[in-house]
């Protein structure tokens, strides 16, 4: 069975994503243009396989509290610091 590891960080950005999956999608459709059922077939499911993984079900992965493409910071790294001193 096909397995594809979504934690990578190939997978992070959504553009790499849809490029993986429009490619098999465009490639099954030029097989079942060529008439080669077969194989169209086989590239199709493919694409299905991979829309399911990298679109439907992926969950990005969290990787030690950096912030992800779209996500705020936490709070604690984004306030500024108390430069009074006592002395």
């Amino acid at each position: 069975m096909l397995n594809i590891d979504t934690s990578h960080p190939l997978y992070r950005p959504l553009w790499v994503r849809l490029l993986i999956v429009g490619f098999c999608a465009a490639w099954a459709i030029i097989e079942f243009v060529n008439r080669e059922f077969f194989w169209g077939t086989i590239v199709g499911g493919v694409a299905a396989y991979a829309a399911y993984e990298l679109l439907l079900k992926f969950k990005p992965a969290s990787d030690g509290g950096a912030a992800t493409e779209g996500e705020n910071p936490p709070a604690a790294e984004t306030a500024p610091a108390d430069k009074s001193d006592a002395g």
